[in-house]
C-alpha cells in the first residue's frame, strides 16, 4: 500500500491498524524524553515479536526511510510540520533500520545512561568491555531488543578476528551462531543475549591470560591452532612452540617487494612445511604435519596464507 494517497491522520491509522494497535498518540507530546524513548524500546520489542525475522519492523521502519536511511519522499509525515510524535515516530524508525540492519550505532538511543565515545569507531562501544552495556543487556525488560543488541555485539567480535583467529571463529560459531536464535521467541531472544555475554566474556579472558604469559595477538593465534580449540590452558610446550613458529614464519617470508603469487605461495609453504614439522616434533606437540584435512593444519594454511599476502586471506586469491 502507497503512503502517497493518505492523509497524515489517515496513515496514523494505518501504523496503528497494522503494528502500533495500543499506543496513545495523544499522549505522545506530554510524555518526558525518558517515557518516550522507553515507549519506543517497548513497540520496536513488540514489533520484532510479530512476525518471523522481525519483519513488521521492516516494514515500519521502510514507510519512513528509504533503502540508504532518508526520509521517504510519499511518507505523509514529511511534508508536515515537525511534531512531538512525528520526531517519535521517525527516531523509532531509525533505531528499528538500525536494529535490523544490526548496524552500530550512539548508545544515547538505548538508555541516556549508557556512556560511549563519540569520538571513535561506533562498533568500538558495543564490545565485551563496555560494562555499562553489558549490565543493561543483563537487565532491559525488552528481551528482543536485546538480542538484537546483542547480535551487534557479536558481528562487531566477528569484523575483529576475521582472518586473525579461525579457532577463535568456531568457537562463537558452536557457542552462539548469530543465524540460529529466533528473535520473535523471547526465550530464544534472551538466551542469545546470554550467550553471546558469555562467549565473549570467555574469549576475553582467555586472550587476557595469554596477554599475563607475555604472548601478543599472533603467538596466541598460534597456540590456539596448535591446540586447535579455544579455550585452553596454554601449556607450556604449546606456548614455546608457537613462539618459535612465529618467528620461523617470519623470517622464511619473502621481501614485501616480491610479487605474491599461487605458485609463489606454494614455494612458502613447502619451506615451511618440514621446519614446521621439526618445532612440533622439538616440543611433541601433537600435530601430524602430513594431514591436510587435519584442523590444525587448515588453521596453518590460512594463517600462512595472510601471512604471505601481508592481510586478510583473499579466497579467490586461491581458487
Amino acid at each position: 500500500m502507497s503512503n502517497i494517497t493518505m492523509t497524515p491522520e489517515a496513515f496514523l491509522q494505518y501504523l496503528k491498524r497494522n503494528v502500533l494497535g495500543d499506543v496513545d498518540f495523544d499522549r505522545i507530546a506530554g510524555m518526558n524524553d525518558d517515557d518516550k524513548q522507553q515507549l519506543m524500546l517497548r513497540q520496536i520489542d513488540n514489533m520484532i515479536g510479530m512476525q518471523p525475522g522481525a519483519d513488521a519492523l521492516g516494514w515500519y521502519f521502510t514507510k519512513f526511510l528509504d533503502d540508504d536511511g532518508r526520509c521517504q519522499a510519499d511518507n505523509p509525515l514529511t511534508d508536515e510540520a515537525s511534531t512531538p510524535l512525528s520526531e517519535w515516530l521517525y527516531d523509532m524508525a531509525e533505531l528499528g533500520r538500525l536494529l535490523y540492519w544490526h548496524q552500530a550505532f550512539p548508545l544515547e538511543l538505548l538508555s541516556p545512561e549508557l556512556e560511549y565515545d563519540p569520538f571513535v569507531d561506533e562498533k568500538l562501544n558495543f564490545t565485551i568491555d563496555n560494562e555499562q552495556l553489558v549490565s543493561w543487556l543483563k537487565v532491559v525488560p525488552y528481551r528482543r531488543v536485546a538480542a538484537m543488541v546483542a547480535r551487534i555485539m557479536m558481528s562487531t567480535e566477528y569484523d575483529r578476528i576475521q582472518g586473525c583467529n579461525d579457532a577463535m571463529q568456531d568457537y562463537y560459531a558452536e557457542h552462539c551462531p548469530i543465524g540460529d536464535f529466533d528473535a520473535q521467541d523471547e526465550k530464544q531472544a534472551d538466551g542469545f543475549v546470554t550467550a553471546v555475554i558469555d562467549a565473549l566474556t570467555e574469549m576475553e579472558q582467555h586472550t587476557e591470560r595469554g596477554y599475563e604469559l607475555g604472548l601478543d595477538d599472533e603467538q596466541i593465534r598460534v597456540v590456539d591452532m596448535l591446540w586447535s580449540w579455544v579455550p585452553h590452558d596454554y601449556p607450556e610446550e604449546y606456548v614455546a612452540a608457537a613462539k618459535d613458529i612465529v618467528k620461523m614464519v617470519e623470517k622464511l617470508l619473502p621481501a614485501k617487494t616480491v610479487i605474491r603469487s599461487r605458485n609463489g605461495f606454494k614455494q612458502f609453504y613447502d619451506t615451511v612445511l618440514p621446519k614446521l614439522k621439526e618445532i612440533i616434533d622439538k616440543y611433541h606437540v601433537p600435530v601430524d604435519t602430513t594431514d591436510y584435512y587435519n584442523l590444525t593444519m587448515g588453521y596453518m594454511r590460512e594463517w600462512m596464507y595472510a601471512k604471505y599476502l601481508g592481510g586478510v586471506v583473499l579466497d579467490e586469491f586461491f581458487d
